[in-house]
């Protein structure tokens, strides 16, 4: 199998965007034609509703982007139905032909890091067999307790040619209360010292198409810290958010892309699956509405690279 970087690419140039669908999994926002009917909210009624929305959404954007990119907290918040149906999106995502962006930002120290990378990107012993879990292509982690950190999850990215998004400039405003912080030393933010780690333990995973896989989290609402990070991570591919409900538009997250228009992704969720408008929509309509959701950010991302 090839390196994540290079599946990724090739997913690019195969969908001809960097566009990335969320998937937040909110029931309360979901049409009526999925969630009525269903009884009483039992756990398999949960994971049914979760599961059959996704695979709506799945067959819609299949083949018109890349990859999709579930966030595991909205999964989590309904226990172990709501794992199930995680499970349940990864498998009918891959089957479709979409990368896998696990969004759990996860991290510790240790055999626990480990674990946490054996989940989303590994294999765990059990019983003297190996056991994959979640599978995803890739996931989100957070730096803050060191290099030491990361190295499990990217031995795993090495093992198993996965792929790594370390948390580094983010997309709300208050980002500025730590990752802005001047280091005494050099006087330089804390988010490019971040940076540098990064682009460290990327190195040894650049694959053919000259990018990493081992990657950064950066947020088009602060385009100008983008910039500057993007020249410092020339090789790392950037997961960009913070586009369209948070503000952010393609002009902005075009300073996340090199000069080749390769080297970022750009995610969207709510915009995408729950921008329908009223909730007794029929199927057709709802998918409908996704088609056109997304194809309105791959022409707003794709005309800003242009430009």
């Amino acid at each position: 199998m090839k390196a994540f970087s290079d599946r990724l690419v090739d997913a690019i140039r195969k969908t001809g965007n960097p566009c990335v669908v969320g998937l937040d999994p909110r029931i309360d926002l979901m049409p009526a034609f999925v969630t009525s009917g269903r009884g009483a909210p039992t756990a398999d009624a949960i994971r049914s509703v979760i599961s059959d929305f996704h695979e709506l959404v799945l067959d819609t954007v299949a083949g018109l982007v890349p990859a999709v990119k579930p966030q595991v907290a909205f999964f989590e918040q309904h226990g172990t139905a709501g794992m199930l149906a995680l499970d349940n999106t990864i498998r009918a995502a891959k089957q479709r032909g979409l990368l896998v962006i696990a969004d759990a930002k996860r991290n510790d120290i240790s055999s626990t890091a480990e674990a946490y990378a054996a989940a989303f990107l590994g294999e765990t012993d059990v019983f003297g067999q190996q056991q994959k879990a979640f599978d995803a292509d890739s996931m989100t982690v957070t730096p803050y307790l060191g290099r030491d950190s990361l190295l499990p999850f990217v031995a795993a990215c090495a093992k198993h040619k996965k792929g790594l998004f370390v948390v580094l400039k983010t997309s709300n405003p208050g980002s500025r209360d730590f990752q802005d912080l001047e280091l005494r030393a050099t006087g330089r933010p804390l988010y490019e010292k971040i940076a540098e780690a990064i682009k460290d333990c990327g190195e040894p995973l650049v694959g053919e198409s000259g990018y990493s896989s081992i990657g950064a989290v950066i947020g088009a609402t602060f385009p100008e810290d983008a910039k500057r990070l993007r020249a410092l991570l020339p090789r790392a591919f950037i997961l960009v958010t913070g586009y369209g409900s948070q503000g952010a538009c393609g002009r902005d997250a075009a300073v996340c892309f090199n000069t080749d228009g390769m080297g970022a992704i750009v995610s969207s969720s709510r915009g995408i699956t729950y921008s329908y408008g009223r909730a007794d929509l029929a199927r057709p309509a709802v998918a409908a509405s996704v088609r056109e959701n997304t194809l309105r950010m791959i022409e707003d991302v794709t005309g800003a690279l242009k430009k």
